[in-house]
């Protein structure tokens, strides 16, 4: 190789924009995400004014390396803390404390990512279908065999299911894939041209199908236009995701009513997200994988808690790894 090596990041999710900002020093990166937008699961759906994050709800920073990378973020206003007034529904126990901050993008969860990519290689819309070996490098093709692109590496960062259905035969992480085990999770939107009367503005449920219920109108910089966010339990959806959706979205109309006794049918958006992939059951048996012979690697928050510091967390080891491969 000759100048600095290329490489492919499938997905714009945390960990590959935080991998694309690590590795660009030292490589010519391309990051490729089949969506129209940015952040993976930090996500935020807008429609008709209301403005939903309808994947992760908040993220918290317990180490001092994720710490230290949000601050400038902090600084500037793309990452505020979000201190919900807390309940704990269908149970008579009180909500548990948060003892450590939780943070949310501005203006929506996507905030963060955008900014992130501000000066990256981005390819949204692009869906990396397979992998071809080109001599001594890959390329990358889509669904109609478009090529993309012949890069010195490819990293991928989706969720483990579709690495493992991505990467080569010959990849040697695919026995630390297979142990990777995520789970699916539904989210019900509900956007009301009036304010609803809570006593709360987030609330563990605690009965399938729900786990979880936010006001989303609460979290900073967010339009004022009115917006629930329920979620269910990841056990519940995964026995449910090939169920018809629009069963699935009376009964969680019906239950919002249940156990908040705001009429959900009221609303004058209601949507509905079913996530295949939104949280890890058990984690792969390594902070990320990587295979030098081929050039290949993968990480993701799969590689541990399935939260967003622990995409962070992948994405730096394996940077720091591949930094030490390419520059001895």
């Amino acid at each position: 190789m000759t100048g600095k090596p290329s490489v492919a990041i499938i997905g714009a999710g945390l960990s590959g924009l935080r991998l694309a900002q690590r590795l660009t020093p030292f490589m010519q990166v391309t990051v490729f995400e089949k969506s129209r937008g940015l952040g993976g699961r930090m996500s935020t759906r807008r429609k008709d004014g209301f403005a939903f994050d309808h994947g992760a709800q908040y993220f918290t920073a317990r180490s001092a390396d994720f710490e230290a990378f949000l601050r400038p973020y902090l600084e500037d206003g793309t990452v505020q803390p979000w201190a919900p007034r807390l309940a704990q529904l269908s149970s008579a126990q009180a909500p548990p404390r948060w003892t450590a901050p939780r943070y949310v993008a501005t203006p929506g969860m996507t905030g963060l990512a955008k900014a992130m990519a501000a000066e990256l290689t981005v390819r949204r819309a692009v869906q990396v279908d397979r992998l071809v070996r080109s001599g001594d490098q890959w390329q990358v093709l889509d669904a109609e065999d478009t090529d993309l692109g012949r890069f010195d590496w490819v990293i991928s960062t989706a969720p483990s299911p579709q690495t493992t259905r991505l990467m080569p035969l010959e990849f040697a992480g695919h026995p630390s894939l297979e142990t990777a085990v995520m789970q699916g999770c539904y989210s019900l939107m509900l956007g009301f041209d009036t304010p609803q009367v809570l006593d709360w503005e987030a609330a563990w449920v605690g009965q399938d199908p729900l786990a979880w219920i936010a006001v989303n109108t609460s979290k900073p910089g967010r339009p004022d236009h009115y917006c629930i966010v329920a979620q269910t339990s990841n056990s519940w959806a995964q026995a449910n995701l090939e169920r018809d959706q629009d069963a699935i979205r009376t009964e969680l109309m019906a239950t919002v009513e249940i156990v908040t006794g705001v009429a959900a049918s009221t609303a004058a958006y209601i949507g509905l997200h079913r996530w295949r992939y939104a949280s890890v059951a058990t984690p792969s048996a390594t902070p990320f994988l990587i295979d030098p012979d081929n050039r290949l690697a993968a990480a993701g928050d799969w590689c541990g808690a399935g939260k967003v510091e622990a995409a962070f967390d992948s994405a730096s080891a394996l940077a720091e790894a591949l930094e030490i491969t390419l520059t001895g």
